[in-house]
């Protein structure tokens, strides 16, 4: 749940920023505005695709960075988790 005002490259680059090993694509697949947010808010739905050139990853790792990225992102944009 974001502020109105907030676009999707915010959050791109901010998952960019967070993890710069892993992380190889940020898609935003759905947007849902509703008054039953809230005046001014919106629900974005992204997806994000990790890859190690070499190894596979384990759950742990993207796990690990997922939350590297979920705890930049909310305090870049003050968003919350719905």
């Amino acid at each position: 749940l974001i502020n109105n005002d907030i676009p999707f490259e915010t959050i791109q680059k901010t998952a960019f920023a967070a993890e710069k090993k892993l992380l190889r694509k940020v898609d935003l697949f759905d947007v849902y505005i509703d008054n039953k947010l809230g005046a001014g808010k919106k629900s974005y739905a992204v997806s994000f695709i990790f890859r190690h050139d070499d190894k596979t990853l384990t759950d742990a790792e993207v796990d690990r960075a997922m939350e590297q990225i979920t705890k930049q992102i909310l305090s870049v944009t003050g968003a919350d988790i719905r």
